[in-house]
């Protein structure tokens, strides 16, 4: 049984993501907002992993046709008893997620977000209830795209509102992570291509070549750079934010790379892809301790 146990959790945290199971998310908020209490800091955490949790297992569970055609593996696939339990548990992480956003938020906007979050996830994976009637939105790049920008944003809303009520700060955040998740996601779209084919899905992956994929991520995420520039500069964001651009190198030193290459995606491309991905972890480690970096003067506007 420990054994099972240890492979829901591990499917629970697939993909990985900086909400879950690496809780950079979490502490961004942390730091970002200015409300430096573990405890709320643990709540965040919590609540991040038993929301997407539930957001995986519900994906993975209505995944299993689709699997089983890509000749994926995993316990849902294997253990019939587990997929049962599954269909129980993923809604339940719904359920609990929602008590426990509503029992902590600071302001009541981050209840809206939940539901926003709550709603786009479910119908992007929901095959069982209601994508009975309409088509779930993982289906079709165009509403898989959607779902991302509003499940993006509003999750990290409600991250926010664990600490703070929501603000300028709070949307610059929001967007900051929006475009730097978004660039993932057409990433890892690429790797699907072949499974989502296969499965008869209108997926990114299968709509766009992998250059293009390639291409709308890496300008996503000279957003994501540029973003951060701008809101440090303009004093939305601590200066000192500003030094978690220098993790671009690892986007420049790619995008040269690809360029000379005439974006042609190969076994070699994995080296510069790491690199940038490594860079781009890295920029958010220094953006979360820049968020507890105060200059002389925002430290007298607060004593004062």
């Amino acid at each position: 049984m420990l054994v099972k146990l240890i492979k829901l959790i591990k499917l629970s945290s697939t993909p990985v993501s900086i909400i879950y199971p690496y809780p950079f998310l979490a502490l961004l908020a942390f730091s970002l907002s200015g409300s430096f209490d573990i405890i709320l800091l643990i709540k965040a955490i919590l609540l991040s992993f038993l929301f997407c949790a539930g957001i995986n297992l519900w994906n993975h569970v209505n995944d299993i046709e689709e699997d089983k055609i890509a000749g994926k593996r995993n316990i849902l696939i294997e253990n019939p008893e587990m997929r049962r339990i599954v269909l129980t548990i993923a809604p339940l992480l719904y359920l609990i997620s929602f008590l426990l956003s509503s029992l902590w938020v600071v302001d009541k906007k981050g209840v809206i977000a939940f539901v926003a979050v709550a709603f786009v996830t479910w119908i992007y994976s929901d095959k069982i209830i209601l994508g009975r009637k309409i088509r779930r939105w993982k289906e079709n790049y165009i509403t898989e795209v959607l779902t991302y920008i509003v499940a993006i944003p509003s999750f990290t809303l409600l991250l926010w509102t664990l600490f703070a009520p929501v603000s300028l700060k709070s949307f610059a955040f929001s967007m900051v992570i929006m475009f730097f998740m978004l660039s993932g996601t057409f990433l890892k779209d690429i790797k699907d291509i072949t499974g989502d084919k296969l499965a008869g899905l209108k997926t990114l992956g299968v709509v766009f070549s992998p250059e293009t994929l390639l291409k709308i991520s890496l300008l996503l995420l000279s957003f994501y750079y540029t973003s951060i520039s701008i809101f440090s500069l303009f004093g939305v964001f601590p200066l000192f934010c500003i030094f978690s651009t220098l993790s671009s190198v690892g986007l420049i030193y790619t995008l040269g790379y690809f360029f000379n290459n005439r974006w042609t995606i190969t076994l070699e491309s994995i080296k510069p892809i790491k690199i940038m991905i490594y860079s781009n972890l890295l920029s958010l480690t220094i953006l979360i301790v820049a968020g507890f970096i105060r200059t002389p003067e925002a430290l007298k506007f607060q004593l004062g």
